[in-house]
């Protein structure tokens, strides 16, 4: 199959085309609801999709797999509620990468910056909804492939606190860390998700609540992105303050690596080992990789983790949240080297993974650009906090837009 026939044309290339604007009569439920009537979605092609095949952005992984006889659920509780189908859309070979980059479907173009990567593994969702050419996507997050193109391509992505929104029908790829997550470009609309996939309601007037940036995380970005942050922080007063973790961000980021890859390895192994010539060149490395993870390096990284949750469980008592730039700075040029790239992928892992290894709320809303690229800001909150991190999040982006401007 050519990459041309994979492809809906256009529409920045975020689209597949098996599927687009056409759901098949057995992937339409009857609506139960009027929610998200007026709005469109786009669907990342991990989420099963009845009558059609869930290729998961590699040719040979699609082929295996049969026509869906089932719709995942949070696609089908969008429908109920009237969201109009626009498509599936491009996705990192298994998820595996955080650049947007496919071997066999090609890049996405940024529509916030073309001559950049649009971020991944869920590229075409987050290109979609910045294009406006759906304004909500579906997609999910293990190690910030939600949060990072968000960044990206300047709007608004979530990952709920793992386990919190069911993912049944949704390609996993690692079991204890991936959540469901979604873009839209406006508040309201992401917390309308929220709503209808974890049966609950977000209440915009709330507790009063305290905001901590945490210095290790701020150490991250570049330079005149936290010189920026900081100055963007005036705009809400004594509501927030500076704390200062004792945790080694690269050894939490080094910890999440070891472990998601020693679950890839159980869940992936034997299929990547059969078909380690389908995979592009990085995505390849990453599934060889994981196949050399050790005993003793899972029983470590372990070890780790119940920390970074014991810590994290102490920083986010209740009424507390985070405020951090999502990722260091930019999203790299799209003729970037590959190792330019996997360098912002290790940086930007360490400021992702707190809520990865921790199973943690998180809300990336647009935020500034620098010489017209994005990045975005991002509120943290304690398991199960969700509604209250899309409430934070709104007050804080109304706040920071209204000292930017």
């Amino acid at each position: 199959m050519t990459r041309n026939g994979l492809l809906q044309p256009g529409l920045h290339g975020a689209f597949v085309a098996d599927g687009f604007d056409a759901l098949p009569a057995a992937a339409l439920p009857p609506r139960t609801g009027t929610k998200l009537v007026g709005r469109s979605l786009a669907v990342k092609d991990v989420f099963d999709i009845a009558g059609l095949r869930t290729g998961s952005g590699n040719l040979a992984w699609r082929a295996a797999q049969p026509v869906a006889a089932r719709t995942a659920l949070v696609v089908r509780a969008l429908l109920e509620e009237g969201v109009q189908w626009i498509g599936k859309t491009l996705t990192d070979e298994l998820t595996y990468s955080l650049a947007g980059v496919n071997a066999h479907y090609g890049t996405p173009v940024n529509p916030a910056d073309a001559a950049r990567i649009p971020g991944g593994s869920s590229s075409g969702s987050a290109v979609a909804v910045a294009a406006q050419h759906a304004d909500i996507a579906m997609g999910t997050d293990c190690g910030g492939s939600v949060r990072l193109p968000a960044s990206y391509c300047g709007i608004w992505g979530m990952r709920a606190t793992h386990g919190r929104i069911a993912g049944d029908g949704c390609l996993t790829l690692a079991h204890s860390f991936d959540t469901v997550g979604w873009f839209a470009r406006d508040a309201r609309t992401l917390a309308d998700v929220f709503e209808v996939l974890a049966r609950s309601i977000v209440t915009w007037d709330g507790e009063p609540f305290t905001l901590h940036v945490p210095r290790n995380l701020l150490a991250c970005a570049d330079a005149e992105v936290a010189t920026r942050f900081e100055a963007s922080l005036q705009a809400l007063g004594d509501n927030v303050s500076f704390v200062s973790p004792d945790a080694s961000l690269a050894q939490w980021a080094q910890a999440f690596r070891v472990l998601q890859a020693a679950e890839i390895a159980q869940r992936y192994g034997h299929w990547a080992r059969e078909h380690a010539s389908s995979f592009g060149a990085d995505v390849g490395a990453r599934f060889a990789a994981s196949l050399t993870v050790t005993r003793e390096q899972i029983a470590d990284a372990q070890r780790v983790r119940v920390e970074a949750n014991r810590a994290m469980a102490e920083a986010l008592a209740p009424g507390t949240y985070w405020l951090v730039p999502t990722v260091p700075g930019v999203a790299p040029r799209a003729d970037a080297s590959a190792q330019a790239v996997d360098h912002t992928r290790a940086r930007s892992q360490q400021m992702l993974c707190v809520a990865g290894l921790a199973g943690l709320p998180q809300v990336s809303m647009p935020w500034t650009t620098f010489d017209g690229a994005p990045v975005g800001m991002s509120v943290i909150g304690g398991r199960g906090t969700d509604e209250g991190v899309l409430r934070v999040a709104r007050i804080v982006h109304e706040a920071t837009r209204k000292s930017l401007r």
